[in-house]
């Protein structure tokens, strides 16, 4: 046993001094920290990878999607369903299925709009509700409008059927009753080309002796002999579309174009009346000219303001502005002329609606809420409850 000298103390001295302790206790605790922490990292890599999946897809919701393609990816073109039915698959979650025969064509595709035509047969549309894009299917003798709905277009010779299987649509058109129809679920309207359309004449071509049969007999007993007697030429070829009217009627909105050109659709826009101007302003939108289909609209608020179609051509004004021109502070001030001028109730919610998108869109936070009060005041349970709640979000 060895032997402990005097005094104790000093072999009893720790060898290991102050600050080798302070750090030794400090490695102690950073190690049990260290393995607290080990305890939460799970928790904290599944919080950030959710909180990375919500910016994400925050950010794809608001950012341009580009032209809507098929669901495998590929650009969406022409289809014809030949001898069955075909369906067509959108990337966006809509479908389409065409019957027996049918035929559509894209007519304009972007991030926040999509536009076809039904040239023939039956297409029945199931539009994803809530998307980012706004479509208007051209159906010949009417135009159908949608957010996202379930709906069929049926095309036959000289007439037009819309079905509505869910949500609802605005069906826009020369034969529809005023010039536009809102549809909801489990309505049907359809729409026939006039069988009996006046041919414009210059005045004094026809003389009294040139219709000796009808000579002081009133229009409707003429209309009436004319209608029975329409299978004496029903194999005659029809004429063909001689002016722009005639071809806008024909759905031939292109050619209607070209025929005016931009000066011409100027100059006839300084003289025409409502229903002429409302064709105008169709035959530029239609044909892919949307800044010039703001001529005539605009003539319609100036100078026939008192017209029962003016709010009609605000409304269309307003989307115009905001879907096509991208110009939100213009389509404000359309809104607000359509709600000003008396809307029509069926579409009195579509225009609240709208003018909340548009404030929205032009930055103006603050009007945007109050358009969405009044939207909600008026319609508390709203068809466009969510997309305005999505709208109030644009910053």
């Amino acid at each position: 046993m060895s032997q402990l000298g005097y005094p104790l103390k000093d072999h009893l001295r720790d060898p290991v001094d102050e600050a080798a302790l302070q750090r030794i206790a400090q490695g102690m605790h950073s190690r049990g920290q260290g393995r607290k922490h080990r305890r939460y990292l799970p928790l904290v890599l599944v919080g950030v990878t959710v909180l990375g999946a919500i910016i994400t897809a925050s950010s794809s919701i608001h950012r341009d999607a580009g032209p809507l393609l098929l669901a495998d990816g590929r650009e969406l073109g022409a289809v014809d369903a030949g001898e069955g039915e075909k369906e067509i698959a959108l990337a966006d979650g809509s479908r389409i299925l065409l019957s027996r025969g049918a035929h559509i064509e894209p007519l304009d595709s972007s991030g926040t709009a999509f536009s076809a035509i039904v040239t023939q047969g039956r297409a029945d549309f199931d539009v994803r509700p809530d998307g980012p894009r706004r479509w208007v299917i051209e159906c010949g003798l009417a135009t159908v409008e949608v957010i996202g709905t379930a709906f069929a277009c049926e095309r036959e010779p000289g007439r037009l059927r819309v079905v509505v299987r869910h949500g609802a649509v605005l069906v826009r058109g020369e034969r529809v009753p005023h010039r536009a129809r809102r549809l909801s679920a489990g309505e049907t309207l359809e729409v026939a080309e006039d069988a009996l359309r006046p041919m414009p004449v210059a005045a004094g071509a026809l003389a009294p002796s040139a219709l000796p049969e009808t000579a002081g007999r009133s229009a409707p007993e003429t209309a009436v002999e004319m209608a029975s007697r329409e299978g004496e030429y029903s194999t005659a070829p029809a004429a063909a579309p001689r002016t722009w009217q005639d071809l806008a009627r024909h759905g031939r909105h292109g050619e209607a174009f070209a025929a005016l050109g931009t000066e011409g659709l100027r100059r006839e826009s300084k003289r025409l009346g409502v229903n002429d101007l409302l064709a105008l302003a169709d035959v530029a939108r239609l044909s892919g000219h949307p800044a010039e289909a703001v001529v005539p609209l605009e003539r319609i608020l100036r100078d026939f303001a008192n017209d029962a179609h003016a709010p009609l051509a605000a409304f269309a004004l307003g989307r115009l502005e905001l879907d096509s021109l991208g110009h939100a502070q213009a389509a404000v001030s359309a809104f607000r002329k359509a709600l000003a001028l008396g809307i029509p109730r069926s579409l009195r919610e579509d225009v609240l609606a709208r003018l909340v998108e548009a404030y929205a869109r032009s930055g103006d936070a603050g009007a945007a809420e109050r358009a969405a009060d009044a939207y909600f005041k008026e319609f508390p349970n709203g068809r466009y409850t969510r997309a305005i709640q999505g709208w109030l979000h644009l910053r």
